[in-house]
């Protein structure tokens, strides 16, 4: 009898693909080999060049847009953000990166460091806020 191939010799022979958004961010970064998710930095790029809107990150993008975005970064592809559509609605980005923040399994702010977060962020001063969430992420 025959053993079933394991999950890395599936992604290996490209039957198994690898998707980006609802998956756990370091097994993530550990198999893509990035130190920051390949659809963040897309869209980071985008935004700082294109983004001077109002109310980026507050208005939605369209549906459509915002799908055919997510499929394509899902399917291992880096779409072409200056194409007419995203330029023109540059809020389906804006979309996009809240969508895959607000898809992954775990918290950015860990579980065990929540209360010092809390913490840190109500400190007096910018300057002690600064040095306590800087202490905080190096834990």
């Amino acid at each position: 009898m025959k053993s079933r191939p394991t999950k890395q010799k599936l992604k290996q022979r490209g039957i198994l693909k690898e998707r980006v958004f609802g998956c756990d961010l370091g097994e993530h970064l550990l198999n893509s080999g990035f130190e920051v998710p390949q659809v963040l930095q897309s869209c980071t790029a985008f935004i700082e060049r294109y983004g001077i809107v109002d109310g980026i990150y507050r208005l939605s993008g369209v549906a459509s847009n915002i799908q055919r975005l997510r499929h394509e970064f899902d399917s291992e592809h880096v779409p072409d953000l200056t194409k007419e559509p995203y330029v023109q609605d540059i809020h389906s980005v804006g979309s996009l990166c809240k969508l895959y923040f607000r898809e992954l399994p775990n918290p950015l702010l860990t579980y065990q460091l929540y209360e010092k977060f809390s913490d840190a962020v109500s400190a007096a001063t910018d300057e002690e806020r600064l040095i306590k969430i800087h202490d905080v992420i190096q834990q």
